[in-house]
C-alpha cells in the first residue's frame, strides 16, 4: 500500500541533459511536451523536434498516469498484491515513455527534464505543471476524437487549449 500512497503523490525529477535550474536564462525558451505513449504524441513530439527546437531550447517532458484501481467491493478484503503491481507497472509504462523521450532529447543536445504526475486529471496536471515550471508553450497531440467521443470521453487538448495561459501547438497526425 506505501507504493499506491508514493504514487498519488508523485512529482518526480529525473535528469535528462542537464539538471533543472531554478531560474530561465536570458532568451530561453521552455517548452512542455505532453507525452502518453501513444502515437499522436510521439508524433508530436518529433514534430517539435523538427520543426521547433533550438539548441538552446530546454524541454519538459511531461507525462501523466493515468490508471484504474480495482479494489473491489467496499467493505471487502483489498488485494494487496493486486493493487501493488498495477501501481508497479504505472510506474514502470511512465519512466519508459519519459526516458525514451530523454535519451532523443540527448541524442539531438536538447537540454531538458522530465516531470512525471498523477493523481489528477492529464488536462489539469499539464496546466499546473505548466504554470509551476513557468513553460512558454505546450506541444501536445491529439487522438481526432468525433463530437460524441468528445461528449463522453473528454477532449484533453481541448481543455488544455481553452484554459492555457501560454500558447498551444496540437500537432495533428497526417492521414496515413
Amino acid at each position: 500500500m506505501q507504493n499506491l500512497e508514493y504514487w498519488r503523490k508523485v512529482r518526480t525529477f529525473k535528469e535528462c541533459t542537464q539538471f533543472r535550474p531554478r531560474r530561465k536564462e536570458k532568451n530561453m525558451r521552455r517548452h512542455l511536451i505532453a507525452l502518453d505513449g501513444r502515437k499522436p504524441a510521439d508524433y508530436a513530439f518529433e514534430w517539435y523536434l523538427e520543426n521547433f527546437a533550438r539548441p538552446d531550447d530546454q524541454v519538459v517532458i511531461f507525462h501523466c498516469s493515468l490508471f484504474q484501481l480495482s479494489i473491489a467491493l467496499p467493505g471487502a478484503a483489498v488485494n494487496v498484491d493486486a493493487v501493488s503491481k498495477q501501481v508497479q507497472e504505472a510506474m514502470d509504462r511512465a519512466n519508459t515513455i519519459t526516458q525514451n523521450a530523454n535519451e532523443v532529447l540527448k541524442a539531438k543536445g536538447i537540454r531538458g527534464y522530465i516531470i512525471i504526475k498523477s493523481g489528477m486529471k492529464p488536462e489539469e496536471a499539464i496546466l499546473l505543471t505548466a504554470e509551476e515550471e513557468k513553460v512558454d508553450h505546450i506541444f501536445m497531440g491529439t487522438r481526432d476524437l468525433n463530437s460524441l467521443e468528445r461528449v463522453f470521453i473528454g477532449s484533453v487538448s481541448t481543455n488544455v487549449v481553452r484554459n492555457a495561459k501560454v500558447p498551444v501547438t496540437i500537432v495533428k497526425m497526417s492521414p496515413s
